[in-house]
């Protein structure tokens, strides 16, 4: 895994910046901190703290066949989730919803949501954005900004 960003997030801070998800920076594993997003996939950050943003966090994740997402949530911090790819199973408070391209969850703050589960063989793409930005992830991830 590489944590290298080939932007200043001072500039983007400041200018703003336009790059493709996968410039993102890698979110590393976080899967011993309960209640943070972590399981299989990629994650990349878009638009957060350590990349520049201030008030929100953007996060992308893909997921392929036989991967899946922990079910976490955000106590401060309203999250909004995209499907743009594939199919998958995602749990929003204690319910489980199909969610494939064109659907939007909104978790409110403190509910838990994800155990996004792949299901059929095209992998899944989907971004999210939390505000305000959920900067205990961030911290615990090792990032200072």
């Amino acid at each position: 895994m590489s944590l290298k960003f080939d932007y200043d997030p001072k500039v983007i801070a400041r200018e703003g910046a336009v790059f493709k998800l996968d410039e993102g920076l890698e979110y590393p594993e976080t899967k011993n901190v309960p209640g943070l997003p972590a399981g299989s996939g990629k994650r990349r950050m878009i638009a957060t703290p350590p990349t520049g943003a201030r008030l929100v966090g953007v996060h992308a994740l893909t997921l392929k066949p036989g991967e899946e997402s922990v079910l976490h949530s955000h106590p401060l911090s309203e999250e909004v989730i995209v499907c743009v790819k594939g199919t998958a199973e995602i749990t929003l408070g204690n319910k489980v919803h199909e969610f494939k391209p064109g659907y939007v969850l909104y978790a409110p703050a403190g509910v838990p949501h994800g155990k996004m589960r792949v299901i059929g063989n095209e992998e899944v793409l989907v971004i999210g954005t939390q505000a305000p930005a959920d900067t205990r992830m961030y911290r615990i991830a090792g990032y200072d900004f």
